[in-house]
């Protein structure tokens, strides 16, 4: 099941797939108000392209190789204020990880590594986005200057375990982040507030701005672009359809 890969492979598997609720058609969830620094018009003509390091067709953005596709110019380009280190569930695929999309805005910030092959970490300099019964939400933190790297588990939640028992895991301080509604369009029975990996992401560092600066003024929202682009393909392709958005009681996939 590969998406992000063309028009047509999107549609056919995420429509088939997917189960989207009614919140799909709400203009007031977050992807209404983002303030992206490039536009999806262009994006959407784009065709598939082979790509230099693997040699296979994609649109959009090679998975495999982490970079996107055609004109360079049209993704945005973001910088962020810490280190971004994902641990990669090893039988996820990576087609399907959101935190791809925060790896080809991010490149020089985002690092994907494949769980247990995951590096040693300072737990001064450390925090693990994950909601243990100890950690403490973002505005808790006490001195988050000193911090220099988030960490954020790439896995459904069902699989999180084996990996947060990793010794090198396990002594990390973890943080939380407040309640929020996700808008993925995957299916998953853990309820509303699982968020996709890219969505928590973005959360996180709304939430570090507001506590650094005391405001959020749109400066991380380009994580959330190609997040938006997917979106987007699949509300236009029930409305060039004249089709609903079927309801559903069970909400998405369960990606942190």
């Amino acid at each position: 099941f590969k998406i992000l890969t063309d028009n047509k492979k999107i549609m056919s598997h995420l429509i088939h797939l997917s189960k989207i609720t009614p919140r799909a058609e709400n203009t007031s969830n977050i992807l209404s108000f983002l303030k992206l620094s490039s536009s999806f018009e262009e994006m959407m003509k784009m065709e598939r392209v082979v790509c230099s390091g693997c040699e296979k067709k994609r649109k959009y953005f090679c998975y495999e190789c982490m970079k996107p596709m055609g004109d360079p110019a049209l993704t945005p380009h973001l910088r962020l204020p810490l280190s971004v280190d994902v641990i990669h569930h090893p039988t996820e695929m990576l087609s399907k990880s959101t935190a791809i999309h925060a790896k080809i805005v991010s490149p020089d910030d985002v690092h994907i590594f494949e769980f247990p092959d995951i590096p040693e970490y300072n737990a001064d300099e450390v925090l693990l986005l994950f909601p243990s019964p100890n950690a403490k939400s973002v505005r808790d933190i006490e001195d988050i200057s000193k911090i220099k790297r988030v960490i954020f588990v790439d896995s459904q939640w069902q699989k999180t375990t084996r990996m947060m028992n990793d010794p090198r895991l396990a002594c990390l301080p973890c943080v939380k982040i407040d309640a929020h509604k996700t808008v993925f369009w995957r299916y998953q029975t853990k309820g509303d507030e699982c968020l996709a990996t890219v969505e928590a992401m973005y959360y996180f560092f709304k939430e570090y701005q507001e506590k650094l600066k005391g405001e959020y003024n749109g400066e991380y929202d380009d994580l959330l672009f190609y997040y938006a682009l997917f979106y987007n393909i699949i509300q236009e392709h029930y409305k060039s359809s004249l089709r609903e958005f079927p309801i559903r009681g069970k909400s998405r996939r369960d990606d942190l």
